[in-house]
């Protein structure tokens, strides 16, 4: 209901009538820098581990991403928010995740001392805060490997 005293605002400021309606909606779709994803890729700290067993190789990587110590070369700041809508899009970004996964694969061969085979890396993606966590798990044949377990932090 308008009141006496909203009538003269009213009359200075007409509704303007819509004579034209689109027939599209527009919406903002929000996505990864190619050049921002390879800044958080070249920060990432990691720690590696695996080991042989009855003739398979299990190994898991840990990377850890703190925003805040990229500020200065970022434009977004480096807060809870940030890190949150990052590792929404990295967990459903297929580049990213395979980007991941290829990093996995080189830590266990690495560690294994040779080529491995993956048969399957699972790899998951959260914040705490500013920072940025990935938890990648990796089977893969192993030839040969030996009765080695090794691990390592690296980064």
């Amino acid at each position: 209901m308008i009141t006496a005293e909203l009538q003269p605002a009213l009359c200075k400021r007409p509704m303007a009538r819509v004579r034209q309606v689109s027939l599209f909606a527009r919406e903002v779709i929000e996505r990864l820098s190619a050049t921002g994803t390879e800044l958080l890729l070249a920060d990432l700290s990691r720690l590696s581990e695996g080991q042989r067993v009855a003739g398979r190789y299990f190994g898991s990587t840990m990377l850890t991403l703190d925003l805040r110590r990229l500020e200065g070369r970022m434009r977004d700041s480096g807060d809870v928010g940030t890190a949150s809508r990052l590792a929404r899009l990295w967990a459903t970004s297929e580049p990213v995740i395979g980007r991941l996964r290829a990093l996995a694969l080189a830590e266990a061969q690495r560690i294994a001392g040779e080529p491995l085979q993956a048969d399957g890396i699972d790899v998951r993606v959260r914040a705490e805060g500013s920072w940025l966590f990935v938890d990648i798990d990796l089977e893969a044949e192993a030839d040969d490997l030996g009765q080695r377990t090794v691990d390592c932090a690296h980064g």
